[in-house]
């Protein structure tokens, strides 16, 4: 059975994306069947005709709805609606920082995560007499069993019982900011709102673990992984019989984000019958707790630290004990498909250190992204507005003309295209489109960025026809209020009948 090209197969042939751009010449010379010389053909009218029923909903009608279509091999505009206009991006900001750091700081670059010793370190007995420096350098990728292995590979090097030091965290490498420019306040003890910091683990959050007690009236069950000293929990929830709905009351999980502390508070009523909830909150001083966990590993490991966690500076002849790398490649991946925001800020801020030298900032970062984007497709920073790395600020605006433009630029970038695009969501399969236009023509074919905020909704990328010829597009909805189903709905439709679409 012969199958259908995917994107891959057009834009990163042996040929190295020359392949199709010279079949599209030839067809030109030829005068051939695709008819890309003068008006739309038939074909093409009909697409834009349907686009256009689509778009033309009286569901859409209340909302600021921008679009494009473009096929990069010929740079025919093939639908245009409102292109050209402003719009909130939310996510789809994360293409131009994925853009900006493969060309900035190359797909080969990688993140290190280092301990140090005092250059005087010496032991007595089972002591080891000596601070460790836990040196942070804007990794997003770090989790708790990257700390696991940094602490074995130290304990394999100390060979002693005890530690008669500090655990000092050094997160100097990027500037102490937490939030974003434009961030919402109140969304701070949420994951996806986690604060900023060079020494990041799990995401700067907790995983916590609400079940039913053991009996009713009893204070429900919470769990915290990864297990910490960092977090404490104040218990309120009660267990309730199996379907009792005489007392209903949410079951609520929230930090003290107003007093900056750690400490959760679980409330309402959970039933007897009911399966653990999940739940993901964020926590302050995240270096600390990262070196909280360090030290709570090593001494799983049989080696005690006699002194505190604090923060800290490494020395300038400290030794290097341990050293923990990882790929920026990885990180493009958790900020494109899974659209972590405390990735894109990392990268933003880690962007900047890369260009000046300097402490890493978003200012700086922000300002390498746009000298990146003015030479890389003439992007005026006069005619956008970015605030931040991810999307989440409300400050940031961009066009559906702007997102194809650089779309169709990494497109033709036999440099950075393949790390970009084999990082984006793929429809029906992975990411954030995992659950999105399942058994169609789209599906394991489009790739995209999502971007969601409160009534903002917009899905960009590409998306190889049913003859094989690559598109890229941007649909970009703002201004609604409600789910954004609507919305997506729309994109999904579209995405469909783009990869359904012939000129045969």
């Amino acid at each position: 059975m012969k199958t259908k090209p995917t994107l891959g197969a057009a834009v990163f042939p042996n040929a190295a994306g020359i392949l199709l751009p010279v079949l599209a010449l030839i067809v030109l010379a030829c005068g051939g069947p695709l008819q890309f010389r003068g008006g739309p053909s038939g074909p093409e009218r009909r697409l834009a005709e349907d686009i256009g029923r689509i778009l033309d909903h009286p569901d859409l009608a209340p909302m600021s709805v921008g679009v494009k279509v473009v096929s990069p091999v010929t740079g025919r505009t093939l639908f245009s609606r409102h292109s050209d206009g402003l719009f909130h991006p939310a996510s789809n900001t994360k293409l131009f920082t994925a853009v900006g750091v493969l060309r900035t700081m190359g797909p080969d670059y990688r993140y290190l995560t280092s301990v140090f010793g005092d250059g005087d370190a010496h032991a007595r007995g089972d002591t080891l007499h000596t601070s460790l420096y836990l040196l942070g350098r804007g990794d997003p990728l770090l989790v708790s069993a990257h700390l696991d292995s940094l602490a074995a590979m130290v304990a394999e090097w100390c060979g002693t019982r005890v530690i008669a030091g500090d655990i000092v965290v050094d997160d100097a490498y990027l500037d102490g900011i937490p939030y974003g420019e434009g961030w919402m306040w109140d969304d701070v003890q949420y994951s996806y709102s986690a604060s900023l910091n060079a020494l990041s683990v799990n995401g700067n959050s907790v995983w916590i673990g609400v079940s039913p007690g053991a009996a009713v009236g009893a204070p429900v069950t919470v769990r915290v992984d990864p297990p910490t000293t960092s977090v404490t929990f104040e218990v309120e929830a009660l267990t309730t019989a199996a379907g009792d709905t005489s007392a209903v009351e949410p079951l609520r999980v929230e930090r003290d984000w107003p007093a900056r502390s750690n400490r959760i508070r679980v409330t309402g009523r959970l039933g007897m019958d009911a399966d653990e909830r999940a739940y993901y909150r964020s926590v302050e001083e995240p270096g600390l707790y990262a070196g909280n966990l360090f030290r709570d590993t090593l001494q799983a490991l049989g080696v005690r630290v006699t002194g505190q966690v604090r923060k800290g500076i490494t020395p300038a002849r400290a030794q290097a004990l341990a050293t923990w790398s990882s790929p920026v490649t990885g990180a493009l991946t958790l900020l494109l498909k899974h659209s972590s925001n405390l990735t894109a800020e990392l990268l933003v801020k880690t962007m900047g250190r890369h260009v000046t030298g300097e402490t890493g900032t978003a200012v700086d970062g922000l300002d390498a992204l746009r000298r990146d984007l003015e030479d890389y497709i003439g992007l005026d920073p006069a005619d956008y507005r970015f605030a931040d790395g991810s999307g989440l600020s409300w400050y940031n605006y961009v066009s559906p003309d702007q997102i194809v433009d650089l779309l169709t630029a990494a497109y033709h970038d036999t440099a950075i295209g393949r790390s970009f695009r084999e990082a984006l969501p793929i429809a029906g399969v992975d990411g954030s489109l995992r659950n999105r236009m399942k058994d169609t023509a789209a599906m394991g074919n489009l790739r995209a960025k999502t971007g969601t905020l409160t009534g903002v909704s917009c899905l960009s990328g590409y998306v190889n026809t049913r003859d094989g010829e690559p598109l890229v597009f941007s649909i970009m909805t703002n201004n609604f209020v409600g789910p954004a189903s609507t919305a997506r709905r729309t994109q999904d439709e579209i995405g469909v009948l783009l990869a359904g679409f012939s000129r045969k």
